[in-house]
C-alpha cells in the first residue's frame, strides 16, 4: 500500500507562477496543492505578464466571475500559441478543429448558449437520470464480475473508463463495437482544450482526429435521419425540426462535445475518488461501515481532487475586484482545484473528510455554465463506488505513486493498480 500523501502546510517560498502555465512540470503536477495554497495565502489575484491574463483562487472571487455575465466564454480559436495572427494556411488547417470548438456550448455565451444547451437539457434532468440508474448500476455491476476474475486489476481500464463511455454511448446511440475509438479522440481533444505548449505533431493528432469523430457522427446522424431510434442523437434530429434548429455542424458539435465532456471528467472522478479513500484508509473503513455516506463522499473526492482544475473567461468590461482592476479584453483564469481548498470557504481543506457537510465545492463550476452533465457524473460516480466499496471491501492501491495524466486542466490517472 502506498502511503504517500497530499496535505500539505501553507508554503512560504515564492513559486515561479508564470512557468506554472507554461511548462508542465511532474512533480508539481503530482501535488498542485502547495502552489494554490501559496496563491491563496498570498497572491489570490495574480496577473502573469508574459502571457496577459489573470489568475484567481480564492472561492468568493471564483464564484463571483463565474456568475458574473461580464466574465464571457467566447474563446480564442484552437491554434498554435506561437502565433499573434496566424497566417491564412494554419488557419485552414485548423478549421476542422475550430468547427467543432465553434460550435461548443461550452465556449459560447447567450443567446447561442441558451438556445444549444435548452435544446440538450431535457436529456440530464433528474428525471431523465433516474431513469438511467438501473442500467448503470447493471453495467457498474457487470465491470465488477469482469474484474473478479483476477487478483489485482488495472482500474482505469477495467472499470472507470469503460463505466462513463458505454453510458454515454448508449444514449447518444453509438454501437458498442465503436467505443474504443473514443478513447484516442477524447483524450486528444482533452489535450486541445488544455491549451499550452504541446509538442510540434500534436497540431496533426488534433486535426485528425477532429476530422474523423465529425465523419464519423455525421455518418451516424444521417443513418438515425432514416430510421429515428430511442436515443438522444434522434431526439436531436428532431428538435432540429424545430423553429431553433440545430445546424448539422452544430449537432455534430454537440454530439463530440456530449462524449468527450461525458466521459473524460467522469473517469477521474471515479479514479479519484477510488484513490483518495484508499488512501485514507479511515476514511475508507468509515464508508464502509456507513455506506449511506456514498454521496458526500463523492462530493467530498469532487472537492477535494476535482476532475477540472481551471476553466478561463474573458472580461467584456473592465472590472474591479479584490482591490485590482481587470481591463477590458485580458482573460481570468479561475482556478477551481484552489478554490475548493480555500480555508476561508473549507474547515481543514487540505483533510478528505467524507462527512463534510456543507460543502459547496466548485468542481462543476457554477453560473451559466455550471456542469450540464452533473447530475449523471454525480449518479455514476455514486454507483460505482457503492459496486466497487461492495464487490471490494479489501482494495488496495498498489502503484508507487499515482499515475497522474500530464495535463494542467483535467486531473486524472492514466493507470491506477489495485490488489482486490
Amino acid at each position: 500500500m502506498s502511503t504517500h500523501s497530499h496535505s500539505q502546510s501553507s508554503s512560504t517560498e515564492k513559486p515561479d507562477i508564470a512557468s506554472w502555465f507554461r511548462h508542465y512540470s511532474e512533480s508539481a503536477h503530482r501535488n498542485p496543492y502547495p502552489f494554490y495554497s501559496y496563491l491563496l495565502e498570498h497572491e489570490p489575484i495574480h496577473f502573469i505578464e508574459e502571457s496577459g491574463f489573470w489568475m484567481i483562487s480564492r472561492y468568493e472571487d471564483v464564484n463571483r466571475i463565474l456568475k458574473d455575465p461580464v466574465f464571457v466564454r467566447e474563446h480564442r480559436n484552437a491554434m498554435p500559441s506561437l502565433y499573434e495572427e496566424p497566417p491564412q494556411q494554419v488557419v485552414n488547417e485548423w478549421k476542422p478543429v475550430n468547427d467543432l470548438l465553434d460550435n461548443w456550448m461550452l465556449l459560447r455565451d447567450a443567446p447561442v448558449h441558451t438556445r444549444l444547451r435548452g435544446l440538450v437539457s431535457p436529456a440530464f434532468t433528474p428525471r431523465a437520470m433516474e431513469r438511467l440508474r438501473q442500467n448503470i448500476r447493471n453495467i457498474a455491476e457487470h465491470l465488477a464480475d469482469q474484474m473478479a476474475e483476477g487478483k489485482e486489476a488495472e482500474l482505469i481500464s477495467a472499470f472507470a473508463f469503460p463505466l462513463p463511455v458505454i453510458v454515454i454511448a448508449e444514449m447518444l446511440g453509438v454501437p458498442p463495437e465503436d467505443r474504443e475509438l473514443f478513447k484516442g479522440w477524447s483524450h486528444t481533444f482533452a489535450r486541445i482544450l488544455e491549451g499550452g505548449d504541446q509538442p510540434p505533431d500534436f497540431a496533426q493528432q488534433a486535426i485528425g482526429a477532429a476530422e474523423e469523430i465529425s465523419v464519423y457522427f455525421r455518418d451516424l446522424i444521417s443513418e438515425r435521419k432514416k430510421a429515428p431510434k430511442e436515443d438522444m442523437i434522434s431526439d436531436l434530429i428532431h428538435a432540429k425540426v424545430q423553429a431553433d434548429a440545430l445546424t448539422e455542424q452544430e449537432l455534430i458539435a454537440t454530439c463530440v462535445l456530449l462524449l468527450v465532456a461525458g466521459h473524460e471528467t467522469t473517469v477521474n472522478l471515479i479514479s479519484n475518488t477510488m484513490l483518495a479513500l484508499l488512501e485514507h484508509p479511515e476514511q475508507h473503513a468509515l464508508l464502509l461501515s456507513q455506506p449511506a455516506l456514498t454521496a458526500s463522499a463523492v462530493e467530498e473526492a469532487l472537492r477535494y481532487e476535482g476532475p477540472v482544475q481551471q476553466t478561463s473567461r474573458l472580461t467584456s468590461a473592465e472590472y474591479s475586484i479584490g482591490g485590482q482592476t481587470i481591463k477590458q479584453g485580458q482573460f481570468v483564469t479561475v482556478m477551481l482545484g484552489a478554490a475548493n481548498r480555500d480555508p476561508a470557504q473549507f474547515n481543514e481543506p487540505d483533510r478528505f473528510l467524507i462527512e463534510r457537510t456543507p460543502n459547496r465545492h466548485l468542481a462543476f463550476a457554477t453560473g451559466a455554465h455550471f456542469c450540464l452533465g452533473a447530475p449523471l457524473a454525480r449518479m455514476e460516480g455514486e454507483i460505482a463506488l457503492s459496486v466497487l466499496m461492495q464487490r471490494f471491501p479489501e482494495m488496495r492501491f498498489i502503484d508507487e505513486y499515482p499515475n497522474w495524466r500530464p495535463n494542467m486542466l483535467f486531473r486524472g490517472l492514466g493507470t491506477m493498480q489495485v490488489q482486490l
